[in-house]
């Protein structure tokens, strides 16, 4: 059986995903999340770990390692979209700078992990720099070729912006999914799996920052 076209399959899944991340910005999410949501069990409130992003302009700056850039061209971006979707939604007031802007920054400023939040604040003009440095971003399963599970981990920081160039927030989170067991290789299985992993971790980055119900264990 012929396998995937390497060099070209990022770039297809990309265009895949990207769809289906305005999908998911007009309102829907995967069916599965939302048979989670409706046929769930018994539910408890938690409370924001960060409630500093009410009315405040924001930049979302995402950090990847040159071999996620390669294989995921898209990741950087489509994370950022669905974390400001998600918190847009839920926190009063919050404003988010073009993802654009904040893309053609990072190609413009190769060095703009050694300048000062300040600085980079005062570029994007806003008030508030969402980082989120990912230090995994996979969608293949362990010890296999031919199998797909995702996985993101990264470490999440919240400046704002005064004389003072330390987190005013840090925390760190991170999926896996599926949770059981892994879905077979395909182009399609692989979109459909970005999408559904990059979600459910925005999920988890957004509710850092408004009050939300969870499942009882």
């Amino acid at each position: 059986m012929k396998g995937p076209n390497i060099k070209t399959a990022p770039i297809r899944i990309g265009i895949l995903i990207a769809a289906g991340l305005l999908f998911f910005q007009g309102g829907c999410k995967p069916l599965s999340y939302i048979a989670y949501v409706i046929f769930g069990g018994g539910q408890t409130k938690v409370k924001a770990e960060y409630t500093g992003l009410k009315d405040q302009k924001t930049a979302i700056i995402v950090s990847t390692g040159p071999g996620v850039d390669f294989e995921y061209p898209y990741a950087r971006t489509n994370v950022a979209l669905a974390a400001a979707k998600i918190i847009s939604k839920n926190v009063k007031g919050v404003e988010f700078v073009d993802q654009n802007e904040v893309e053609k920054f990072q190609m413009e400023n190769l060095d703009w992990l050694s300048m000062p939040v300040k600085k980079i604040a005062q570029h994007l003009g806003v008030t508030r720099i969402l980082y989120l440095d990912l230090f995994q971003f996979t969608m293949h399963e362990q010890s296999s070729v031919h199998l797909l599970r995702g996985r993101i981990q990264g470490a999440l920081r919240v400046y704002e912006i005064n004389d003072k160039e330390k987190a005013a927030y840090s925390t760190e989170t991170a999926v896996v999914w599926p949770e059981h067991s892994p879905v077979p290789m395909s182009d399609e299985a692989m979109a459909q799996l970005q999408m559904e992993t990059i979600v459910k971790f925005a999920d988890q980055i957004g509710q850092k920052f408004y009050d939300h119900k969870v499942p009882i264990k």
